[in-house]
């Protein structure tokens, strides 16, 4: 009896030690050793940005293989990846998918003034898609955009009149 109780004690300690060394194909995230960057091109006042506006960035990935999200990719790759872009972060839909390192993100017009983020979030590419733990952010201040509409109906009447004179100095 103590025999079997040896065995069975040494199999549950496998099958757990097995379980840690598994990979959870269920996990949202993967890793990819890379490093993310994202950050404003020279000329964008990130003080400044107004809804609706279109901010230019630059992305980098060191250590990935950017391939364009729109391509079918069969075989699967360690590196193979690409950048999705959020505002604030990354439970929403994303503002822009690339592999390029530069592109331009609209500012969704709805957006509240104040402090917000542009998440850069490289994704692992392949037969499923999915987020990795590689992420930088910039931060920009988002300026409530003016704007001013008058309408409306009305009359004027009267008269004037009056005399002006004009001086005129011929030495200058």
């Amino acid at each position: 009896m103590r025999h079997i109780a040896t065995i069975l004690a040494l199999s549950l300690t496998a099958l757990g030690a097995g379980a840690g060394c598994t990979a959870n194909i269920h996990d949202n995230e993967v890793a990819i050793d890379a490093t993310v960057d994202i950050a404003a091109s020279a000329d964008v006042d990130v003080d400044n940005v107004t809804p609706g506006q279109a901010v230019p960035v630059k992305l980098s990935a060191e250590g990935a293989t950017l391939v364009d999200p729109k391509t079918k990719v069969t075989a699967e790759s360690e590196s193979a990846a690409f950048f999705k872009i959020f505002l604030d972060d990354t439970g929403g839909k994303e503002l822009v998918a690339t592999a390029s390192t530069s592109v331009s993100v609209t500012i969704p017009p709805s957006t509240p003034p104040g402090k917000h983020q542009l998440v850069c979030q490289l994704w692992k590419h392949g037969a499923t898609d999915r987020p990795t733990t590689q992420e930088s952010s910039l931060e920009i201040n988002v300026k409530a955009s003016a704007s001013a509409t008058a309408s409306g109906n009305g009359s004027a009447s009267g008269s004037a009149s009056g005399s002006a004179t004009v001086t005129v100095d011929a030495g200058k």
